[in-house]
Protein backbone atom coordinates (compact mmCIF):
# COMPACT_ATOMS: atom_id res chain seq x y z
CA UNK A 1 0.00 0.00 0.00
CA UNK A 2 1.16 3.32 -1.10
CA UNK A 3 1.82 5.84 1.69
CA UNK A 4 -0.36 9.39 1.46
CA UNK A 5 1.76 12.40 1.01
CA UNK A 6 -1.68 14.28 1.84
CA UNK A 7 -3.19 14.26 5.33
CA UNK A 8 -6.74 13.32 5.63
CA UNK A 9 -7.42 16.89 6.10
CA UNK A 10 -5.42 18.05 2.77
CA UNK A 11 -7.01 15.10 1.43
CA UNK A 12 -10.83 15.97 1.87
CA UNK A 13 -11.02 19.72 3.36
CA UNK A 14 -12.06 20.85 -0.14
CA UNK A 15 -15.42 17.88 -0.43
CA UNK A 16 -18.36 19.99 1.21
CA UNK A 17 -21.25 17.22 0.05
CA UNK A 18 -23.67 18.81 2.54
CA UNK A 19 -23.56 21.93 0.45
CA UNK A 20 -26.21 20.70 -2.27
CA UNK A 21 -28.35 20.09 0.62
CA UNK A 22 -31.35 22.48 0.48
CA UNK A 23 -33.92 20.09 2.76
CA UNK A 24 -34.48 22.16 6.00
CA UNK A 25 -35.36 19.32 7.92
CA UNK A 26 -33.47 16.05 6.44
CA UNK A 27 -30.13 17.03 7.83
CA UNK A 28 -28.15 13.77 6.50
CA UNK A 29 -28.14 9.78 6.82
CA UNK A 30 -25.79 7.11 7.43
CA UNK A 31 -25.55 3.55 6.20
CA UNK A 32 -23.27 1.08 8.30
CA UNK A 33 -21.86 -2.05 7.50
CA UNK A 34 -20.03 -4.22 9.88
CA UNK A 35 -17.64 -7.75 8.55
CA UNK A 36 -15.30 -9.99 10.24
CA UNK A 37 -12.95 -12.35 8.45
CA UNK A 38 -13.60 -15.75 8.58
CA UNK A 39 -10.59 -17.30 10.76
CA UNK A 40 -9.21 -14.25 12.53
CA UNK A 41 -10.33 -13.49 16.16
CA UNK A 42 -12.67 -9.83 16.14
CA UNK A 43 -9.92 -6.92 16.40
CA UNK A 44 -9.92 -6.83 20.15
CA UNK A 45 -7.96 -10.33 20.56
CA UNK A 46 -6.06 -9.98 17.73
CA UNK A 47 -1.96 -9.70 17.86
CA UNK A 48 -0.22 -6.98 16.20
CA UNK A 49 1.07 -8.78 13.29
CA UNK A 50 -2.37 -10.23 12.72
CA UNK A 51 -4.20 -6.78 12.46
CA UNK A 52 -1.40 -5.61 9.94
CA UNK A 53 -2.06 -8.97 7.82
CA UNK A 54 -5.85 -8.06 7.87
CA UNK A 55 -5.23 -3.88 7.62
CA UNK A 56 -3.01 -4.85 4.35
CA UNK A 57 -5.58 -7.07 3.09
CA UNK A 58 -8.53 -5.39 3.33
CA UNK A 59 -7.11 -2.21 3.03
CA UNK A 60 -5.38 -3.31 -0.51
CA UNK A 61 -8.98 -5.18 -1.53
CA UNK A 62 -11.17 -1.79 -0.80
CA UNK A 63 -8.53 0.33 -2.95
CA UNK A 64 -9.23 -1.84 -6.03
CA UNK A 65 -12.80 -1.02 -5.83
CA UNK A 66 -14.10 0.24 -9.47
CA UNK A 67 -17.08 1.85 -6.99
CA UNK A 68 -15.31 4.46 -5.44
CA UNK A 69 -13.32 7.71 -6.43
CA UNK A 70 -9.77 7.42 -6.04
CA UNK A 71 -9.86 6.00 -2.36
CA UNK A 72 -6.64 6.35 -0.26
CA UNK A 73 -6.13 4.39 3.02
CA UNK A 74 -4.53 6.46 6.05
CA UNK A 75 -2.49 4.00 9.37
CA UNK A 76 -4.02 5.25 12.26
CA UNK A 77 -0.59 5.92 13.38
CA UNK A 78 0.59 7.87 10.87
CA UNK A 79 -2.58 10.33 11.49
CA UNK A 80 -2.39 13.22 13.95
CA UNK A 81 -5.35 13.61 16.42
CA UNK A 82 -7.27 16.59 14.37
CA UNK A 83 -7.73 13.88 11.41
CA UNK A 84 -9.15 11.56 13.77
CA UNK A 85 -11.89 14.08 14.73
CA UNK A 86 -11.79 15.36 11.04
CA UNK A 87 -13.79 12.04 10.53
CA UNK A 88 -15.98 11.94 14.05
CA UNK A 89 -17.69 15.41 12.38
CA UNK A 90 -17.50 14.37 8.65
CA UNK A 91 -19.41 11.21 9.52
CA UNK A 92 -21.09 12.29 12.35
CA UNK A 93 -19.95 9.52 14.36
CA UNK A 94 -21.03 9.15 17.95
CA UNK A 95 -18.04 6.68 18.34
CA UNK A 96 -14.13 8.13 19.01
CA UNK A 97 -11.33 7.57 17.02
CA UNK A 98 -8.95 9.01 19.38
CA UNK A 99 -7.32 5.62 20.27
CA UNK A 100 -6.97 4.23 16.82
CA UNK A 101 -3.32 2.91 16.76
CA UNK A 102 -0.66 0.99 14.94
CA UNK A 103 -2.95 -1.97 12.88
CA UNK A 104 -6.22 -0.13 12.50
CA UNK A 105 -6.57 2.00 9.08
CA UNK A 106 -9.27 4.18 7.31
CA UNK A 107 -10.26 4.03 3.69
CA UNK A 108 -11.68 7.04 2.28
CA UNK A 109 -12.39 8.64 -1.41
CA UNK A 110 -12.49 11.77 -2.64
CA UNK A 111 -15.82 11.95 -2.87
CA UNK A 112 -15.83 12.58 1.46
CA UNK A 113 -19.35 10.67 2.05
CA UNK A 114 -17.09 7.18 2.35
CA UNK A 115 -15.78 5.78 5.09
CA UNK A 116 -14.19 2.31 5.92
CA UNK A 117 -12.55 1.45 9.08
CA UNK A 118 -9.98 -1.59 9.56
CA UNK A 119 -9.88 -2.90 12.81
CA UNK A 120 -11.60 -0.88 14.90
CA UNK A 121 -14.25 -2.97 16.48
CA UNK A 122 -14.42 -5.40 13.29
CA UNK A 123 -12.03 -5.94 10.95
CA UNK A 124 -14.30 -3.83 8.29
CA UNK A 125 -16.59 -0.97 9.16
CA UNK A 126 -18.32 0.24 5.65
CA UNK A 127 -20.12 3.94 6.04
CA UNK A 128 -21.74 5.62 3.33
CA UNK A 129 -23.07 9.52 4.32
CA UNK A 130 -25.68 10.62 2.10
CA UNK A 131 -27.43 14.44 2.08
CA UNK A 132 -29.99 13.50 -0.20
CA UNK A 133 -32.27 11.54 2.15
CA UNK A 134 -32.30 8.43 -0.41
CA UNK A 135 -31.66 5.98 1.93
CA UNK A 136 -32.43 2.91 -1.20
CA UNK A 137 -29.56 4.70 -3.21
CA UNK A 138 -27.06 4.80 -0.46
CA UNK A 139 -27.30 0.88 0.16
CA UNK A 140 -27.40 0.19 -3.64
CA UNK A 141 -23.94 1.56 -3.08
CA UNK A 142 -22.27 0.23 -0.32
CA UNK A 143 -23.88 -3.36 -1.52
CA UNK A 144 -21.95 -3.46 -4.39
CA UNK A 145 -19.08 -2.26 -2.65
CA UNK A 146 -19.69 -5.11 0.39
CA UNK A 147 -20.32 -7.81 -2.49
CA UNK A 148 -17.01 -7.03 -4.40
CA UNK A 149 -15.09 -7.92 -0.51
CA UNK A 150 -17.31 -10.93 -0.42
CA UNK A 151 -16.13 -11.91 -3.80
CA UNK A 152 -12.56 -11.46 -2.74
CA UNK A 153 -12.42 -12.87 1.14
CA UNK A 154 -15.02 -15.18 3.43
CA UNK A 155 -16.80 -12.86 6.37
CA UNK A 156 -17.81 -14.64 9.10
CA UNK A 157 -21.12 -16.37 8.89
CA UNK A 158 -23.39 -18.60 10.77
CA UNK A 159 -26.51 -19.72 8.70
CA UNK A 160 -28.36 -18.98 12.19
CA UNK A 161 -26.93 -15.72 13.28
CA UNK A 162 -25.81 -14.20 9.93
CA UNK A 163 -22.65 -12.21 10.18
CA UNK A 164 -20.85 -12.55 13.71
CA UNK A 165 -19.94 -9.04 15.09
CA UNK A 166 -17.18 -8.44 17.87
CA UNK A 167 -20.88 -6.51 19.70
CA UNK A 168 -23.72 -9.57 19.29
CA UNK A 169 -26.30 -7.14 18.74
CA UNK A 170 -25.17 -6.14 15.56
CA UNK A 171 -25.33 -9.75 14.00
CA UNK A 172 -27.52 -10.88 11.36
CA UNK A 173 -27.27 -8.14 8.74
CA UNK A 174 -25.11 -6.19 10.84
CA UNK A 175 -26.57 -3.22 8.63
CA UNK A 176 -26.91 -0.37 11.04
CA UNK A 177 -28.99 3.14 9.35
CA UNK A 178 -29.04 6.36 11.17
CA UNK A 179 -31.32 9.43 9.90
CA UNK A 180 -30.18 12.36 10.87
CA UNK A 181 -33.31 15.03 10.96
CA UNK A 182 -33.31 18.58 12.51
CA UNK A 183 -36.68 19.49 14.15
CA UNK A 184 -36.37 22.92 16.04
CA UNK A 185 -40.13 23.42 15.75
CA UNK A 186 -40.89 20.45 17.70
CA UNK A 187 -38.10 20.86 20.23
CA UNK A 188 -39.03 24.38 21.05
CA UNK A 189 -42.72 24.28 21.29
CA UNK A 190 -41.83 21.35 23.52
CA UNK A 191 -44.25 18.74 22.19
CA UNK A 192 -41.50 16.54 20.36
CA UNK A 193 -41.95 14.16 23.33
CA UNK A 194 -45.67 13.42 23.23
CA UNK A 195 -45.13 12.75 19.95
CA UNK A 196 -41.89 10.40 19.90
CA UNK A 197 -44.12 8.38 22.76
CA UNK A 198 -47.16 7.70 20.37
CA UNK A 199 -45.21 7.16 17.40
CA UNK A 200 -41.74 5.29 18.30
CA UNK A 201 -41.43 1.51 19.20
CA UNK A 202 -39.07 -1.18 19.95
CA UNK A 203 -37.15 -1.56 16.69
CA UNK A 204 -36.40 2.49 16.99
CA UNK A 205 -34.11 4.65 18.94
CA UNK A 206 -33.71 8.25 19.08
CA UNK A 207 -30.43 9.69 20.34
CA UNK A 208 -28.55 13.13 19.94
CA UNK A 209 -26.46 13.94 17.50
CA UNK A 210 -23.33 12.43 19.29
CA UNK A 211 -25.72 9.42 20.55
CA UNK A 212 -26.59 10.68 23.32
CA UNK A 213 -30.28 10.58 24.27
CA UNK A 214 -30.23 13.38 26.77
CA UNK A 215 -28.09 15.59 24.91
CA UNK A 216 -29.71 16.99 21.92
CA UNK A 217 -27.02 19.99 19.78
CA UNK A 218 -28.47 21.95 17.17
CA UNK A 219 -32.27 20.59 17.62
CA UNK A 220 -30.71 17.33 15.80
CA UNK A 221 -32.74 13.75 16.22
CA UNK A 222 -30.61 10.34 14.95
CA UNK A 223 -32.87 7.92 14.38
CA UNK A 224 -31.04 4.27 14.50
CA UNK A 225 -32.63 0.44 14.03
CA UNK A 226 -32.53 -1.38 17.04
CA UNK A 227 -32.24 -5.11 15.71
CA UNK A 228 -30.29 -6.31 13.03
CA UNK A 229 -30.91 -9.76 13.64
CA UNK A 230 -34.48 -11.71 12.77
CA UNK A 231 -34.77 -8.56 9.82
CA UNK A 232 -33.77 -8.19 6.34
CA UNK A 233 -31.83 -5.28 4.86
CA UNK A 234 -34.92 -3.57 3.39
CA UNK A 235 -37.29 -4.05 6.34
CA UNK A 236 -34.81 -1.75 8.05
CA UNK A 237 -34.43 0.80 5.42
CA UNK A 238 -38.48 0.98 5.02
CA UNK A 239 -39.10 0.89 8.64
CA UNK A 240 -36.47 4.25 9.10
CA UNK A 241 -37.66 5.90 6.23
CA UNK A 242 -41.36 5.08 7.35
CA UNK A 243 -40.57 6.56 10.80
CA UNK A 244 -38.32 9.17 9.64
CA UNK A 245 -41.47 10.80 7.16
CA UNK A 246 -43.81 10.80 9.40
CA UNK A 247 -41.74 13.03 12.06
CA UNK A 248 -40.67 15.62 8.82
CA UNK A 249 -44.73 15.68 8.28
CA UNK A 250 -45.34 16.82 12.38
CA UNK A 251 -41.91 19.23 12.22
CA UNK A 252 -44.05 20.62 9.04
CA UNK A 253 -46.78 21.25 10.58
CA UNK A 254 -45.68 22.35 13.58
CA UNK A 255 -43.78 25.34 11.64
CA UNK A 256 -47.03 26.03 9.53
CA UNK A 257 -48.74 26.61 12.80
CA UNK A 258 -45.96 28.26 14.25
CA UNK A 259 -45.89 30.66 11.04
CA UNK A 260 -49.49 31.39 10.93
CA UNK A 261 -49.93 32.25 14.80
CA UNK A 262 -47.23 34.79 14.87
CA UNK A 263 -45.88 32.37 17.67
CA UNK A 264 -43.69 35.24 19.76
CA UNK A 265 -41.67 33.09 21.99
CA UNK A 266 -39.85 31.13 19.30
CA UNK A 267 -39.96 34.29 16.66
CA UNK A 268 -37.46 35.61 20.32
CA UNK A 269 -35.71 32.82 20.16
CA UNK A 270 -35.22 33.07 16.44
CA UNK A 271 -33.95 37.05 17.00
CA UNK A 272 -31.72 36.23 20.53
CA UNK A 273 -30.08 33.28 17.73
CA UNK A 274 -29.80 35.89 15.32
CA UNK A 275 -28.21 38.03 17.47
CA UNK A 276 -25.99 35.34 19.01
CA UNK A 277 -24.49 34.71 15.95
CA UNK A 278 -24.20 38.01 14.46
CA UNK A 279 -22.84 40.07 17.16
CA UNK A 280 -20.89 37.41 19.82
CA UNK A 281 -17.11 38.43 19.80
CA UNK A 282 -16.15 34.34 20.20
CA UNK A 283 -18.64 31.02 20.47
CA UNK A 284 -18.28 27.73 20.88
CA UNK A 285 -19.46 24.80 18.19
CA UNK A 286 -22.24 23.67 20.59
CA UNK A 287 -23.86 27.25 20.59
CA UNK A 288 -22.85 28.13 17.34
CA UNK A 289 -24.99 25.13 16.33
CA UNK A 290 -28.24 25.36 18.73
CA UNK A 291 -27.97 29.30 17.16
CA UNK A 292 -27.63 28.28 13.63
CA UNK A 293 -30.64 25.50 13.73
CA UNK A 294 -33.03 28.62 14.93
CA UNK A 295 -31.80 30.71 12.17
CA UNK A 296 -32.31 28.06 9.33
CA UNK A 297 -35.82 27.75 10.94
CA UNK A 298 -36.44 31.63 10.52
CA UNK A 299 -34.89 31.17 6.97
CA UNK A 300 -37.75 28.52 6.54
CA UNK A 301 -40.57 30.54 8.13
CA UNK A 302 -39.66 33.49 5.76
CA UNK A 303 -38.81 35.47 8.91
CA UNK A 304 -34.83 35.75 8.29
CA UNK A 305 -33.61 36.67 4.46
CA UNK A 306 -30.01 36.55 2.88
CA UNK A 307 -29.19 33.27 2.95
CA UNK A 308 -30.19 29.81 1.84
CA UNK A 309 -31.07 26.33 3.25
CA UNK A 310 -28.02 24.83 1.66
CA UNK A 311 -25.21 27.30 2.64
CA UNK A 312 -26.65 27.23 6.36
CA UNK A 313 -26.28 23.55 5.84
CA UNK A 314 -22.99 24.14 5.16
CA UNK A 315 -22.06 26.56 7.78
CA UNK A 316 -23.55 24.01 10.22
CA UNK A 317 -20.81 21.59 9.20
CA UNK A 318 -17.84 23.45 8.54
CA UNK A 319 -18.17 25.42 11.99
CA UNK A 320 -16.76 22.89 13.88
CA UNK A 321 -13.08 22.60 14.79
CA UNK A 322 -11.58 20.00 12.96
CA UNK A 323 -13.55 21.23 9.78
CA UNK A 324 -12.98 25.03 10.64
CA UNK A 325 -9.21 24.38 10.41
CA UNK A 326 -9.51 23.73 7.01
CA UNK A 327 -9.88 27.17 6.61
CA UNK A 328 -6.10 28.75 7.91
CA UNK A 329 -3.00 27.36 6.59
CA UNK A 330 -1.93 27.42 10.23
CA UNK A 331 -3.32 25.81 13.25
CA UNK A 332 -5.66 27.52 15.56
CA UNK A 333 -5.34 27.63 19.20
CA UNK A 334 -7.88 26.23 21.62
CA UNK A 335 -8.24 29.89 23.36
CA UNK A 336 -7.76 31.53 19.94
CA UNK A 337 -10.86 28.91 18.09
CA UNK A 338 -13.67 30.60 19.96
CA UNK A 339 -12.84 34.15 18.36
CA UNK A 340 -11.56 33.28 14.72
CA UNK A 341 -14.75 30.95 14.82
CA UNK A 342 -17.29 33.93 15.57
CA UNK A 343 -15.34 36.16 13.31
CA UNK A 344 -15.57 33.41 10.36
CA UNK A 345 -19.83 33.00 11.43
CA UNK A 346 -20.04 36.62 11.46
CA UNK A 347 -18.69 36.95 7.52
CA UNK A 348 -20.77 34.12 5.95
CA UNK A 349 -24.06 35.93 8.06
CA UNK A 350 -22.50 39.09 6.57
CA UNK A 351 -26.15 39.48 4.08
CA UNK A 352 -28.53 37.52 6.61
CA UNK A 353 -31.45 40.21 7.71
CA UNK A 354 -33.75 39.95 10.32
CA UNK A 355 -37.47 40.49 9.22
CA UNK A 356 -39.57 39.87 12.72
Amino acid sequence: MKKNDLSLRDYLCDKNPWSENGNPIWLASSINLFRNLNKFNFPGKLTTESQKTISILVGDEILKSEVLKSPKLFKAEEMEPIDKEFINERFLSAEGFYQAHAGEAFVLDESGIFLATINIQDHIHLQFMSFTGNLQKSWNYLMRIETNLGKAMNFAFSQRFGFLTSDPSLSGTAMQVHVFLQLPALIHTEIIDGILEETVDETLSITGLHGNPTEVIGDILAVKNNHTLGVTEDSILSSLEAFATKLMARESLARKEIKSSQNSEIKDRISRAYAILIHSYQIEAIEALNALSLVKLGIDLGWVEGMTIQEVNALFFTCRRAHFQCHFDQPISQEELPHRRAEFIHKALKNIKLKI
